[in-house]
């Protein structure tokens, strides 16, 4: 004779077909995040190409260096959006029911950590020549920023390594060196952002149309490092904090994705500031004759408080014309400014 409880349990067992199956692990905090940072980074993508189908319609001039650069970005943020929308169907669709397949690692998501140290050294090293071409003084700081670069690219590549030698997620070896590569990635951004702003700032003139100029460039150099580095930063955090989840591997793939977009925006801003920054003091017709007017109401004005008597030594006019010029470098454009002072001077 069967007992209660063992009836009211097989009862429950016939209502509820899953109720013997092994229960599944939380995803929210694993499988959730990356799926919420692929949402977010495919929608940046598709800032990234149309910012690189923008440059080559706006630049076809420029030096193939840069444009393999620009294509290998394209190529590598397309390696990477693939191989994020894989993981996710993978883990959430071809695996949504085995429960043993969430704690091993697929080959996109083994590949993941590479492709990314990838896309951060190559858009990096945009900024690094950028820094290199100011001056002397800056070259030993582009050389630590060289080499946090590349240490974060071994970390992501040792990370590689280690999924396909064991292929268990979320171990201790993982932990540590995801944490020290996105933690060589901040000291690199805020290495690489202040030289920058430091040589912007000193580059200032006095002259009212190139500090605004100079005004935009630290502007542009703030947004670019500072949206990367809070990013990197947050991921550090939640990589020290909370190894065994996924939430830092989420935020660096948004971050990851900001680094080609900070570099296309950059490369397709040239033109227009190159546009702001031309035809800043010209001397023309209209110039010349509003200086007479001012002289004429100035000597009428003398009439009514000086003696009427003219003096009879010669008068000076010392016109000065300063002409102010961006470099067309395309991978210098936005490193500093050149002038050039012409003086002459005129006896009546």
């Amino acid at each position: 004779m069967s007992s209660p409880m063992a009836s009211a349990s097989s009862s429950a067992s016939a209502m509820d077909p899953l109720a013997g199956l092994p229960k599944l692990p939380p995803l929210d905090n694993t499988f959730g995040a990356l799926l919420l940072g692929s949402f977010v980074g495919l929608i940046q993508y598709g800032w990234t190409a149309n910012q690189c189908y923008t440059y080559f319609r706006t630049y076809p001039s420029d030096r193939w260096i840069l444009k393999g650069l620009v294509i290998a970005i394209l190529v590598l943020e397309t390696l990477h959006s693939v191989l994020c929308m894989h993981i996710c169907y993978y883990y959430l669709t071809t695996n949504y029911f085995n429960p043993a397949a969430l704690q091993t690692g697929v080959w996109s998501i083994n590949l993941l950590g590479v492709v990314t140290g990838a896309v951060i050294l190559a858009s990096q090293s945009f900024f690094l020549r950028r820094v290199y071409l100011i001056g002397r003084q800056f070259r030993p700081l582009v050389a630590v920023a060289a080499a946090l670069l590349f240490g974060e690219f071994g970390f992501a590549t040792a990370v590689t390594i280690d999924t396909f030698v064991r292929p268990t997620l979320h171990n201790s070896n993982q932990a540590w060196m995801n944490s020290a590569g996105v933690g060589m990635a901040v000291l690199a951004d805020t290495i690489l952002t202040a030289a920058l702003i430091f040589s912007l700032h000193r580059s200032r003139t006095g002259i009212r149309r190139t500090d605004s100029i100079i005004d935009l460039l630290i502007m542009y150099a703030i947004n670019t490092g500072l949206v990367t580095g809070i990013m990197n930063l947050l991921s550090l955090v939640f990589a020290l904090a909370m190894p065994n989840n996924l939430i830092y591997a989420g935020i660096v793939i948004v971050a990851t994705k900001l680094y080609a977009n900070s570099m296309m925006a950059v490369l397709n801003s040239r033109r227009s500031l190159q546009e702001q920054g031309t035809g800043y003091v010209h001397t023309t017709s209209y110039d010349m004759s509003a200086i007479h007017r001012q002289r004429a109401a100035a000597s009428r004005s003398e009439r009514w408080t000086v003696p009427k008597d003219r003096p009879t030594s010669p008068k000076v006019i010392d016109i000065k014309v300063t002409q102010e010029t961006m470099r067309s470098d395309p991978m210098a454009s936005m490193e500093g400014f050149e002038e050039s002072k012409m003086s002459a001077g005129e006896a009546v």
